[in-house]
């Protein structure tokens, strides 16, 4: 059922990122897109720049989110707030929804194999992003950098691995036992 054609901009950018994390950008179809989230085809050429534009649009909204509301912020106890994000990460009650269908960002690297210059900025954002947000957790706690390197990219290992194994379920739950062990690994750092 289609909605109001008259949606809100940012509305419509949110209704269209939870088609293209469930379906990714080629599964995806612009009659779809017009289905369920109100968009026209014609709004989505004219106000979004059509299907590829609207895709960056998602996924930068998705990186400014876990940059500004999803990933730990550095504090006084830092492992234990990494270890807790962790867990939550794979935590049904805490996850939205959505996200059982793993990272969007994740999701989308594998979709586009490196292929394309747009996505690869975002990519690059992304790990960029998360190795800051380890180092800076791990470099309060631990005084070498050599081994803080090496936790982190540890961390990004696990990330990655993580959301693999909730996608391949659509269950959030399906990392925990993962999730759990990565937290009680980082709390003995």
């Amino acid at each position: 059922m289609s909605r109001s054609r008259n949606i809100e901009p940012e509305a419509a950018v949110q209704a269209a990122q939870k088609l293209f994390w469930k379906h990714g950008f080629y599964d995806l179809g612009t009659r779809q897109i017009e289905q369920e989230t109100g968009l026209t085809r014609f709004t989505l050429q004219k106000s979004y720049g059509g299907k590829k534009a609207l895709f960056l649009r998602t996924l930068d909204l998705y990186l400014d989110i876990a940059e500004t509301r999803f990933l730990p912020e550095v504090g006084t106890d830092n492992l234990e707030a990494l270890a807790s994000w962790f867990e939550q990460r794979a935590d049904p009650e805490k996850m939205p929804e959505i996200s059982c269908y793993g990272c969007l960002m994740i999701n989308t690297i594998i979709e586009f194999h490196g292929q394309d210059t747009d996505i690869n900025q975002r990519k690059d954002r992304f790990f960029k992003l998360l190795r800051e947000i380890f180092h800076a957790h791990l470099s309060i706690v631990i005084k070498s950098d050599d081994e803080v390197q090496a936790k982190s990219e540890i961390l990004m290992g696990i990330i990655l691995a993580l959301n693999v194994v909730i996608r391949a379920a659509d269950n959030n739950a399906a990392g925990q036992k993962l999730a759990n062990s990565t937290a009680r690994m980082i709390r003995e750092w």
